[in-house]
């Protein structure tokens, strides 16, 4: 009886390899193939992605200023000569002391042939420094003075040349119009100091003829850039400003070009001063063309050439 309820021992399924054939195993490689590809490819995507965010994010966030020391002593320097230069008062009796005031300013005080400078009362309103590079500050000032009797308020471009030594400042030459706490350089070397005591050896007839040419230059400088404009190279006349006087010349040749140098006397507004030039010339038809012009005279202007000029 108990042999009924006995189960028959199961038969084992053989296990058969089935074989795959050459097509298909080349379609299962290029599927996964395939995949792969896609799958480094989606990771780049991302990788690239996630990497703009992050730039982004750094370009809004907030930029944190990075504050420099401004070394302000030459604008302090030239502040104080301009406030001095265009501050004169007729009835305070300290002329002669504002004068020497001013000239401590000077590395060397400039030589001035014009000694019948007139000066105006004047009160200088504002002065901002526009510029300082290579040697020459510009500012814009503005100041109050009298003319005739009646109140103006003058508006100009100042340009100021300035040297330094030791690491302080000094006023290197004559001030110009143009369209500090003591900051003064001690013991400046004289030998840059310009001394208009020489004497060209131009030709007397040639030498009137340039001088005539200078001062009709000049004439137009102060007040019309048309004609300027026919005897110059790209030089700009200046507003508001009277030619008064031609105080010194020199004139000099060399490889073909005349070097002229020269001291003017300028009024502005009732007050009158003295600016230097430098001009590189040459010969037009029966008169001169303004190549070039600076507005300083060099030290060594009158030096003469090994081979003689």
């Amino acid at each position: 009886m108990r042999n009924m309820f006995l189960k028959k021992p199961r038969k084992d399924k053989q296990l058969t390899v089935k074989k795959i054939s050459q097509k298909k195993s080349n379609l299962i490689f290029m599927t996964s193939l395939v995949g792969f590809v896609l799958f480094c490819g989606l990771t780049m995507f991302v990788s690239i992605a996630t990497t703009m965010k992050m730039k982004a994010r750094l370009s809004e966030a907030p930029v944190v200023e990075v504050k420099k020391e401004t070394d302000r002593t030459l604008e302090q320097f030239l502040d104080g000569y301009v406030s001095r230069y265009f501050t004169y008062n007729s009835q305070s009796g300290s002329a002669d002391e504002d004068v020497t005031k001013l000239n401590d300013y000077y590395g060397s005080v400039p030589d001035v042939k014009n000694q019948g400078q007139t000066k105006q009362d004047m009160n200088i309103v504002s002065a901002r420094m526009l510029s300082a590079k290579d040697g020459i500050a510009v500012y814009r000032v503005i100041y109050d003075t009298k003319k005739d009797g009646k109140n103006q308020r003058v508006g100009i471009e100042f340009s100021i040349p300035y040297g330094v030594k030791d690491g302080k400042y000094y006023v290197s030459g004559l001030s110009w119009f143009s369209p500090v706490s003591d900051f003064k350089a001690e013991g400046v070397d004289k030998e840059n100091h310009v001394s208009l005591v020489a004497n060209d050896e131009m030709e007397e007839g040639k030498r009137k003829k340039l001088v005539s040419f200078l001062e009709l230059f000049f004439k137009n400088y102060t007040i019309s850039q048309a004609n300027l404009d026919l005897i110059s190279n790209g030089i700009k006349s200046i507003g508001g400003a009277t030619f008064k006087s031609l105080d010194y010349t020199y004139f000099k040749e060399k490889d073909g070009k005349i070097y002229a140098y020269a001291q003017i006397t300028l009024d502005v507004a009732g007050t009158t001063h003295s600016e230097n030039f430098s001009f590189e010339l040459r010969e037009d038809k029966d008169s001169y063309f303004v190549e070039k012009m600076d507005h300083t005279i060099p030290a060594d202007f009158n030096k003469k050439d090994d081979k003689g000029e």
